[in-house]
């Protein structure tokens, strides 16, 4: 019996359907056997004598049958230890959200209980709509992992996000996929903080930031492929992680302090990405303050989180630091004064770092040593977190 990788390459009616080429070519180069199914649309774009030719097996339609095996679609979820679907349209997309099953590609992929990755690829506009990024977060609670999309220019003539993730970093996630099952943090608790925090000025109005939370849940997600047991803490923002991560949803510093603290026992690594808001109003209003009336806020400094646990209890502390400048300088002065074990720093701005799908970061920690994350989409980044984390750790 093989004991090669069995992988279903789905392959929808997108213009990067011809990319897909590429990635049968380079699955099967690595010793991977690759079975393509194509819908109907997919057929527009390109033929099935190229995949046949590049892995070796017969393709199968969208309304394929095969006489040797009437229940076609359960005989290929059972064979098959992954299934990866590049491109991935937007109406593919929701498809597979509301379990949809009408042609070959859907019933197998409804029939598998293994992992399933896809490549979104489409029009900026359709990946920002609102419809779409509400099916991605569903998904992506429901275990569904995602490659790509990027940032680029696209068929249309549009630059922006939605362009599917070039064939070669798409095999790269299929192979850290299989490299993972070394888990770098098996048995370890790790607590993550996310996302922003609100501090109420009076019963309407709060204090805030534009933290979209989406670095915390990427890190949680990585922690967790890696084997480690995940709580994360987080504030009010659109980004969800695995569900399978225990997750605790706050408002407030204080309310974000209190369930660390309630978690922090036996934690062996805790991770402070949220944006906590620096300062709070020295006095809450009672009542909403009236638009006519201009108001004399006064602030004061908020709890600082990071630094009350690092002090008080014994555990690996990695804290997050977004400036505006002297990045390095200001980085080095918070891990020493906050006694953490590494800090994360990245340069922000209005158009960079928070709420972007992007970011860089660079690693300081011990005596001067330190490495930067090149720019990337978040997931990779907190991909090569980890895996650096682990680095330090060990």
């Amino acid at each position: 019996m093989s004991d090669k990788k069995k992988i279903i390459l789905g392959i929808t009616g997108g213009i990067a359907a011809y990319k897909a080429a590429e990635i049968a070519r380079l699955l099967t180069k690595q010793d991977f056997e690759v079975q393509v199914i194509m819908t109907r649309t997919a057929e527009d774009f390109i033929t099935t004598l190229t995949f046949e030719t590049l892995t070796g097996r017969k393709v199968y339609k969208y309304n394929s049958i095969d006489e040797e095996k009437p229940m076609l679609h359960i005989d290929l979820a059972k064979w098959a230890d992954l299934i990866l679907i590049a491109p991935t349209t937007a109406e593919f997309l929701a498809k597979i959200l509301h379990g949809r099953a009408d042609d070959l590609l859907s019933t197998t992929l409804l029939a598998h209980d293994k992992k399933v990755v896809i490549a979104p690829s489409m029009n900026k506009n359709m990946w920002e709509n609102s419809a779409t990024q509400e099916n991605c977060r569903q998904l992506k609670s429901r275990g569904i992992i995602f490659s790509g999309p990027e940032h680029g220019d696209q068929a249309c003539g549009d630059i922006g996000s939605g362009r599917m993730r070039e064939p070669k970093d798409i095999v790269k996630d299929i192979n850290s996929l299989e490299k993972r099952k070394k888990k770098l943090f098996k048995n370890k608790k790790v607590v993550i903080t996310a996302g922003p925090t609100e501090e109420a000025i009076d019963p309407v109005r709060y204090i805030s930031n534009r933290s979209s939370g989406m670095m915390g849940c990427e890190i949680a997600n990585a922690f967790h492929a890696q084997g480690a047991k995940v709580i994360i803490v987080k504030g009010p923002c659109k980004y969800s992680q695995n569900n399978e991560i225990e997750s605790i949803n706050v408002k407030t510093a204080s309310e974000m302090l209190m369930s660390v603290e309630k978690n922090i026992t036996n934690c062996d690594i805790f991770v402070s990405v949220a944006a906590v808001s620096d300062f709070i109003a020295k006095k809450l209003s009672s009542k909403k303050i009236k638009s006519e009336d201009i108001p004399k806020l006064e602030l004061e400094k908020n709890i600082d989180i990071i630094k009350k646990i690092s002090e008080n209890y014994k555990v690996f502390s990695i804290g997050f630091a977004a400036e505006t400048s002297e990045l390095k300088e200001n980085a080095l002065k918070k891990l020493k004064e906050k006694k953490l074990s590494v800090i994360a720093a990245n340069k922000v701005s209005f158009t960079e770092g928070i709420d972007a799908e992007t970011n860089s970061i660079t690693l300081f920690w011990g005596d001067g040593k330190e490495k930067t994350l090149s720019l990337k989409n978040k997931k990779d980044l907190a991909i090569e977190f980890v895996e650096e984390i682990s680095n330090i750790y060990n």
